[in-house]
């Protein structure tokens, strides 16, 4: 059939008969603007409208077929009724498949609702890592679900979609009434494979690239432990971090911010054994360290001391008044551990600000029990150019001494770890609100009070700044990347399918609209990549490790992004006139 032929042969029967294309179209319950359209050469009638066109035209079907007169009745008598059961037979074959199709997309969108878990899946797994604040990873925190190890979890979804969309397959192949131009995605086995494969590419492409920013992620967010950030209080100068005068609000703020951890602070004290005599200054001749931690002492380890039974490293933490002496001490005084010996202690304090000169007070007679003795001199390994101490006590008993006494009480040392490094500005900005402010090395006024933050940051921000710069560059091609598998989609599904171009113009032919005609070739891609997706991503867990549901994700962004390249391919393959496609072939 020509469409320009055709169209000028129903012009010149509807001028005979003295009609208007809009009373034309209205014999035939359609719009004037497609009686203009066949006429001008554009398009064709549906199949079941041909018999009614030839009715109202006053010509014979095979006629209008022919799109010209014949007078050999008999003839056309015979080749109408053919084609009229031709025509029958085509609109049954038509209804046959309309009632196939339906099941075939109830059994797809089984399948696509199978897809869609598996996005849900993928974001729950996100959303619930976020929530327990692993700052963002893509690693998935959460155990005890199901789909924890992905290479099950890609089985069983893989499974049910996979019986779904079998069954539709074997409804395909077992229908007999289908057009031979329908759904047959075996007749095209390379094109169905090459779909596959680069699905399968692409997916794994991607899953390491999401890799890549999952490793980069894991790797900030093991960044505190692997470069701890340490700090300390020193001077305005930084020439004094020991003996120097913290406020007691400033400590007790280090011991409640949520930033700080494994905080280490000591108390300097003079004491003498029962009794001093302040006429004979030699009888105040020990030294006393009060320590909230073992490792405050300046690395005394707890498996040097011996200990009194029943006794650890964690009474420093409390208030009890209990202590550790000397090796030296404990044997020169005959001491046994449990006894208990009774200090008389003298606490530091200066004339003000710039005064380095320290002076002595008495605070309190307390008597201790021997917990247990190490050599205290030999281990202590960060002396800061003070003598070690005789004694060690709880850094609370000296603290609750001072608060009896009524005695204004500071700490002569703090350091301690930043629990949080990733929100250092944070940190700085809750220390600043202590009072505490930075380092001014070139001052000529030296002070002893213990109010500048040092912060030892300059590599774990140098490290940080990379990774970070890493994962924000990533991100920001991202969408280019998603923009690209949409193009490969179009493309790849253009370039397949051009062969294909007759067969689509052959079912529009047939009465098939452009929609339904869209659909039946985007199920059978839908299909295909399905199958490509679900493949790459098994292959891209095993190759990259377990991502648990952002694998899932992975895949399902590739396969949405792909098909919508599909679907814009499809969508311009189909704009193509039937009968330019069918003169082609």
């Amino acid at each position: 059939m020509d469409n320009v032929k055709f169209g000028k042969f129903v012009r010149a029967c509807r001028q005979e008969r003295h009609m208007t294309q809009k009373q034309l179209a209205e014999h035939l319950h359609v719009s004037d603007k497609a009686v203009s359209k066949w006429e001008n050469g554009i398009g064709f009638p549906d199949i079941k409208l041909l018999e009614p066109l030839a009715r109202c035209l006053g010509v014979g079907l095979l006629e209008l077929m022919q799109s010209e007169r014949t007078r050999e009745e008999q003839i056309r008598t015979i080749q109408a009724e053919q084609v009229v059961s031709d025509t029958i037979s085509q609109s049954e074959k038509l209804e046959a498949q309309r009632i196939t199709m339906g099941k075939i997309r109830l059994l797809l969108t089984v399948s696509a609702l199978g897809i869609l878990y598996l996005i849900f899946a993928g974001l729950s797994s996100l959303l619930r890592a976020g929530a327990d604040g692993d700052g963002g990873s893509l690693i998935p925190s959460q155990t005890g679900t199901w789909y924890e190890n992905p290479i099950v979890f890609y089985i069983w979804v893989g499974i049910f979609i996979t019986g779904c969309t079998t069954v539709a397959f074997l409804i395909l192949r077992r229908t007999q009434q289908l057009p031979p131009v329908g759904v047959r995605i075996g007749r095209h086995r390379v094109m169905g494979l090459l779909t596959i494969l680069m699905d399968i590419l692409v997916v794994v492409l991607l899953h390491t690239y999401m890799a890549n920013i999952a490793n980069n992620t894991g790797q900030l967010c093991a960044l505190p432990d692997a470069i701890p950030i340490t700090a300390y209080l020193s001077n305005n100068t930084g020439s004094m971090r020991a003996q120097i005068d913290i406020p007691e609000d400033v400590v007790q703020g280090l011991e409640d911010c949520a930033y700080v951890k494994d905080l280490d602070l000591t108390v300097r004290l003079k004491a003498g054994i029962n009794r001093v005599d302040p006429d004979n200054w030699n009888t105040l001749n020990l030294f006393l360290c009060g320590v909230n931690r073992i490792e405050a002492a300046g690395g005394i380890e707890e498996a040097s001391i011996v200990w009194n039974t029943g006794k650890d490293a964690s009474l420093f933490a409390g208030t009890e008044h209990l202590c550790i002496v000397s090796r030296q001490l404990f044997e020169k005084n005959g001491w046994k551990l449990g006894e208990k010996i009774r200090l008389c202690q003298y606490y530091y304090y200066r004339g003000g600000r710039q005064n380095k000169e320290l002076f002595m007070d008495p605070l309190e007679d307390v008597t201790y029990e021997i917990a247990g003795y190490a050599d205290i001199a030999a281990d202590m390994k960060e002396k800061n150019g003070l003598t070690p101490p005789d004694i060690l006590v709880p850094f609370g008993a000296v603290r609750a001494s001072h608060h009896r006494r009524s005695i204004r009480f500071v700490a002569h040392s703090a350091a301690f770890t930043v629990s949080d490094s990733l929100h250092l500005n944070d940190f700085k900005q809750e220390m600043r609100q202590l009072g505490l402010h930075s380092l001014t090395p070139l001052s000529t006024n030296v002070s002893c009070d213990g109010d500048v933050l040092n912060v030892n940051d300059s590599v774990f921000i140098s490290t940080a700044t990379r990774l970070r710069q890493l994962i924000d560059t990533a991100w920001a091609f991202y969408p280019v990347l998603l923009v690209l598998i949409v193009c490969a989609g179009y493309l790849v599904t253009l370039l397949l399918l051009q062969s294909r171009r007759q067969e689509m113009a052959l079912l529009r032919s047939l009465g098939l609209g452009r929609g339904k005609c869209f659909f039946l070739f985007f199920w059978e891609q839908f299909l295909l990549i399905v199958c490509g997706v679900l493949a790459g991503s098994l292959i891209a867990v095993l190759l990259h490790g377990n991502y648990g549901g952002s694998s899932a994700l992975t895949g399902c962004v590739v396969g949405i992004c792909y098909i919508i390249g599909n679907g814009l391919a499809l969508f311009r393959l189909l704009r193509v006139s039937v009968m330019e496609a069918l003169t082609r072939e």
